[in-house]
């Protein structure tokens, strides 16, 4: 259960009854759906005026408690809610989740302030109906295989805290953003989670800790990257991730293997189309949130193709016009920066 003061409930309602997505009793319930709280949607009330279902949404989410063991159902909301304002209010929000060790919350991702593609978002639900979507089923053998290499990454700096995903390109080197790991004095504090995802019962499966080596250790701000070696070798428990030999196509599909929100694995499969591509950058238009940052962009045979770093709605400069998309930057671009003996231990 989470006791927040007078204070801090009026300011979480306020925020809440301020947002265009809570304004409809479908879009509060989508909210409650989309922060893995479905089971709770048929016992809270969201009908009633903005203030009014986001009061009974706080109360609810406030009194339930746990749904994991580091995780409030209330954290969990508020984590999600952090995606859709604006800085003062995450640092809010991140302030309150450990101040009532809710969760720790997730890394925010810096803002892109270029997007390309097509000139239309019709063209892309146009694809979702017209697309063949039919794979053999040991593609999701596949996914399963590829799932293993991805880990939460839980850092701590002092009385703050963040969360991103990362994956193993070899048995003891890992990839991530440099906005989730911006530097090697981070590490102490840093853990990675192995196995961090829910069995088929939705019960939490075993968790295998990692950390640091104190080895190797690689952060690059213009491609949002960092490498980082770990120790006792888990990728040899849990496998690592091939790296493509070339980029998916405009109108191909992109997979995104992710923990969103700092909650246990997900993975997304549909509407997933490349809208952009470039040497540098692989935009398109999968499902992720803060805390996927770091995730691997895969494409359909499994392989990296681009470390996702950010997204959003933002406005094309050529045309004027605003998209949804997500961003990751190439791994051949990151290879590029690479020593030659750790490529070699890459490819």
């Amino acid at each position: 259960m989470v006791e927040l003061t007078v204070d801090e409930r009026q300011r979480i309602v306020t925020l809440l009854a301020s947002l265009s997505v809570l304004t409809t009793e479908s879009g509060r319930a989508e909210m409650l759906n989309l922060a893995g709280l479905d089971e709770l949607v048929p016992h809270i009330d969201v009908t009633g005026p903005p203030l009014v279902a986001a009061s009974r949404i706080v109360t609810h989410l406030s009194a339930y408690g746990r749904i994991s063991r580091d995780q409030e159902a209330l954290g969990r909301f508020l984590n999600l809610v952090a995606t859709l304002v604006g800085r003062e209010q995450q640092d809010f929000i991140a302030a309150l989740l450990l101040k009532h060790h809710m969760m720790v919350p997730v890394s925010p991702a810096r803002p892109v302030t270029a997007w390309r593609g097509a000139d239309s978002a019709g063209s892309v639900e146009e694809k979702i109906i017209t697309s063949n979507t039919l794979r053999p089923v040991h593609f999701l053998e596949q996914a399963l295989t590829a799932a293993r290499a991805v880990c939460h990454i839980h850092v701590r700096q002092g009385a703050t805290g963040w969360t991103g995903t990362g994956f193993l390109v070899a048995e003891d080197l890992l990839l991530t953003n440099e906005h989730v790991l911006p530097s090697a004095d981070l590490l102490a504090g840093t853990r990675f989670l192995f196995n961090y995802e829910d069995d088929p019962q939705g019960r939490p499966r075993p968790v295998e800790t990692a950390y640091a080596s104190g080895g190797y250790f690689l952060a690059d701000r213009s491609l949002d990257f960092a490498l980082v070696e770990l120790a006792d070798r888990p990728g040899e428990r849990w496998g690592r991730l091939a790296l493509a030999a070339s980029p998916p196509l405009v109108g191909e599909r992109v997979n995104i293997i992710q923990h969103p929100g700092g909650q246990p694995k997900q993975i997304a499969l549909q509407s997933n189309f490349v809208e952009y591509v470039d040497d540098t950058v692989i935009q398109y238009v999968t499902a992720t949130l803060p805390g996927s940052s770091g995730s691997p962009v895969l494409t359909d045979d499994w392989r990296v193709c681009a470390v996702h770093h950010a997204g959003g709605n933002l406005k094309e400069p050529a045309t004027g016009s605003r998209y949804f998309r997500n961003e990751g930057y190439r791994t051949c671009r990151i290879l590029d920066r690479l020593p030659s003996d750790l490529r070699s231990r890459l490819n």
